[in-house]
Parts: C-alpha cells; sequence; structure tokens
C-alpha cells in the first residue's frame, strides 16, 4: 500500500469534512495553479472529492495488486504480556538471523518502509550510514577550521592581506573574534540534526522512537568531537597527530588546548543556548509557515501539533552540561551563562511540553541512558584534563588524588548499567506477576 497517498486521502477526508459542516466558508473557489494564484478556477468541494475518488480508487488497485503476496514479517497478539515477554527473550530458531522477535511499536510510529527487511539489508544500510557518518564527521571539519581562524587575528591577517587596517578596529576585531565565530558554528550545526533524522530513518529501524534515540545519540557524538575536541585540538594539536600514538599525552595535550577556549565556549553558550531559547519561545519560523499557508492555500486545514524534537534538543543540553563540567575550574565565569540557560530553559521547556507539542510516541524512557553516559563521559574528561593541568604546574601528589575518581566513575558506570539499564530493555517480572493475579481475580 502507499502510505504517502493514504496520509493524502485522510487529510482530503478531514477537508472534506471540514467544508461540509461550514456554513459560511471564507472561500468557495480556488485555482488549481501556483499557491492558489494561477489556473484555473475549481469549487473547493467538488474538487477535493474528485480528488478523493481518484485517490480511493489507486489505493484499491495497489490493494488488489498485493492480493496473495506475503512479506516476511508480521504483527503477532498475545493474551497476555507474560507470553508475549518470553515469545521475545528466546531465540525462536536455529539461525537467528532467519527469525528476529523485536517489541512491536504503537500503530501511530511504525515506519514502514524498513518492516519487512531483511538481516542482511539492514546491516548493509548500517554499514552506509556508518561510512556517511564518518565522513560528514570529518567534513565538518573545514567549517571548524574556519572558525578557528576567525579566532585568530594574525591568522586572519595572513590569509586576507588586505584587512589589516580594519581589523586594527577595536570594534571589528571584538566581534570577529568573539562573536562571529560560535555564530558560523552554530549556522553549519543547525543543518546536522535533520541529516543525522536522514541518517538513523535508513539504518533499518522500525520505529519513529528507535529513529528518534539513534539520531539522538549521533547528533550528541558530533556535537562532542566537531565542537569541543575539533575547537580544543585544533590549536594545539592538529597538527601533531602522532601525540596520540602515546595516550599518556592526552592529558597533557587536552590541558593545554582546553583552557585556550574558555572564551569561545562561552561566547558559544550565548549565541547557541540562548538564541535557541528565544527561537524555543517564539518559533517564529512555524509562525511565518502557518501564515502563509493560511494567506495562499485557500484550503482551510486543521494544525497539526508538532512534536518534541528531541533528536537536537536533547543533545544541546547535553553538551552545555559537559561545558560546565569541564570548565567549572578552569574558568567559572562560564557557570553564571549556564545557570541562566537551564533556569530559563526549564520554564520555557515546561511550558513548551504542557501547552505547544503533543508526544508522538511514548519513549518511556528511553533517552536515559544516552543522558547518563554523556554524564559519565563529562566527568572522565574533566579527570583527564585535571590530571593534566595539575601535571603542568609540576603537582604530582594532586594528579595522583585524581587518579582514582575516573576508577570509581568507570565503576559507577558498570554497577548501573549491569543493575539497571535492563530497566529499559526487559519487561519487569513484578509488573507480569500483578497482572497475572489480577486476571485470575477476575476468572
Amino acid at each position: 500500500m502507499s502510505y504517502p497517498q493514504q496520509n493524502e486521502a485522510e487529510k482530503l477526508y478531514k477537508r472534506l469534512a471540514f467544508l461540509k459542516l461550514e456554513k459560511f466558508p471564507r472561500q468557495k473557489c480556488k485555482r488549481e495553479g501556483f499557491l492558489g494564484l494561477f489556473g484555473h478556477k475549481v469549487d473547493l468541494l467538488d474538487h477535493c472529492e474528485k480528488k478523493l475518488e481518484h485517490l480511493q480508487d489507486n489505493l484499491r488497485v495497489e490493494q488488489s495488486s498485493l492480493a496473495g503476496k506475503e512479506i516476511p514479517a508480521a504483527f503477532v497478539s498475545f493474551k497476555s504480556r507474560l507470553g508475549a515477554a518470553i515469545a521475545l527473550n528466546i531465540q525462536q530458531g536455529v539461525n537467528p538471523t532467519e527469525w528476529v522477535t523485536e517489541i512491536a511499536p504503537e500503530p501511530q510510529e511504525v515506519y514502514w518502509p524498513f518492516f519487512s527487511a531483511s538481516f542482511m539489508k539492514r546491516w548493509i544500510y548500517n554499514l552506509v550510514v556508518v561510512v556517511a557518518y564518518i565522513a560528514l564527521t570529518i567534513l565538518f571539519l573545514i567549517p571548524v577550521v574556519i572558525v578557528q581562524g576567525l579566532t585568530h587575528l594574525e591568522q586572519l591577517e595572513i590569509w586576507f592581506p588586505f584587512l589589516k587596517g580594519l581589523l586594527k578596529l577595536t570594534f571589528i576585531s571584538q566581534v570577529i573574534t568573539g562573536y562571529l565565530p560560535s555564530l558560523i558554528l552554530q549556522l553549519f550545526l543547525s543543518f546536522v540534526p535533520p541529516v543525522m533524522i536522514l541518517f538513523s530513518s535508513i539504518q533499518g529501524y522500525i520505529s519513529l522512537s528507535q529513529i528518534e534515540k539513534s539520531a539522538c545519540n549521533k547528533v550528541w557524538w558530533f556535537t562532542v568531537w566537531n565542537i569541543f575536541f575539533a575547537n580544543v585540538l585544533s590549536g594545539t594539536a592538529l597538527y601533531q597527530v602522532n601525540v596520540f600514538l602515546e595516550p599518556k599525552n592526552i592529558p597533557k595535550v587536552l590541558a593545554q588546548g582546553v583552557p585556550g577556549q574558555a572564551s569561545f565556549f562561552i561566547a558559544y553558550v550565548v549565541t547557541s543556548g540562548w538564541t535557541s531559547l528565544s527561537s524555543e519561545l517564539l518559533r517564529l519560523m512555524p509562525l511565518i509557515s502557518s501564515f502563509c499557508s493560511w494567506l495562499f492555500s485557500n484550503i482551510v486545514e486543521d494544525f497539526e501539533v508538532p512534536s518534541f524534537p528531541y533528536h537536537s534538543e536533547i543533545p544541546r543540553i547535553l553538551f552545555f552540561g559537559l561545558l560546565g563540567i569541564t570548565y567549572f575550574f578552569l574558568a567559572p565565569l562560564i557557570l553564571p551563562f549556564l545557570l541562566v540557560y537551564y533556569c530559563v530553559g526549564y520554564i520555557i521547556y515546561r511550558n513548551q511540553l504542557l501547552n505547544v507539542y503533543a508526544p508522538k510516541f511514548e519513549t518511556g524512557g528511553r533517552f536515559w541512558p544516552i543522558v547518563h553516559n554523556s554524564m559519565i563521559f563529562s566527568l572522565i574528561l574533566m579527570h583527564i584534563i585535571a590530571i593534566g593541568i595539575f601535571g603542568l604546574k609540576k603537582l604530582p601528589l594532586a594528579s595522583s588524588f585524581i587518579i582514582p575518581l575516573p576508577v570509581f566513575t568507570f565503576l559507577l558506570m558498570s554497577i548501573v548499567g549491569k543493575d539497571f539499564c535492563q530497566f529499559f530493555k526487559s519487561i519487569l517480572l513484578s509488573a507480569l506477576s500483578r497482572e497475572i493475579e489480577q486476571t485470575r481475580m477476575i476468572l
């Protein structure tokens, strides 16, 4: 079945229902051309009815062509959650690639293109996505290098000698080195979440929640590498790659590079964090889009309530947490900016979640492992930087006192991963027992 055609038929049905119920329609006729401004005039009601009949005929033809054709996938329902849990956790055949069981998504979040995909097809698409992700990560270093060039006036004078006189002006130099680099970087970064959603959608997932979670993870690690490490290391070790062949030099390299980027990341919090909060509150682009649709569409449609963009907002919030953890003892000036971001963000996001967005699926807390892993990573990174800082200051005793901290952090991560992450993967036996007892009481 053609699901885009089915969705279009549902929209047309809603339009017809609205037009028939409306006593005084805003406009009875429309033009068939672009934006309703060109072409022949047609009656809205007749036009929608004819278009709906045409779509229904196409759907019937496609449904009849699929009769007798089977696909190697199906939804299976059980009388109890216990039976579903047993079927989910038991291998169904000798060959694990022939019969794969997984939790069925809700009807509204099924992603049909990969519903019947084979194990090999999913594996190939996964490999393609990994290669594309690595290529995009490497290509994104180009704008990072450009941004780092803007933060050093002497480098700009070498690249563009004719700008020497202009760069000597205090206002121009402050704007170029302080505000412009983070603004350019944020402009390039705004294209990353849609690309990651595209990558995750062709990775073989069958539900929108899985796609969103995968995209969230991709955006997080992309941001960490290209915004944090690439900016930090571009001025110190980007041209000394061999330094990473010896892991003992990593704390020293980070200790040399991280403090020098404090002013850049403070500006980044303002341009990316504060600006994103204001744009989230205003939602200017959806407002303009809705106004243009109302002005030129000639057909009144039901407003489609948007869903919260987990894949773009969660990585941004987590990245600011990483900046706060790694810079709180190097550049405490960043903390007030982060405090303002989190306090104002709590108020704005709370309002948006309650009054603006509508969830398209229930995540069941499955985004929390990403949050937990990012916090663990931020703590370990902070410990490594602290060890390097104390090493540069010739304080071996202080460095030795820091060494147990990452060990304890790894221990905490292993305990949480072993004992608590199962809650996000398996069904609780206690919940199943209560369900069985309630069923027996009813019988």
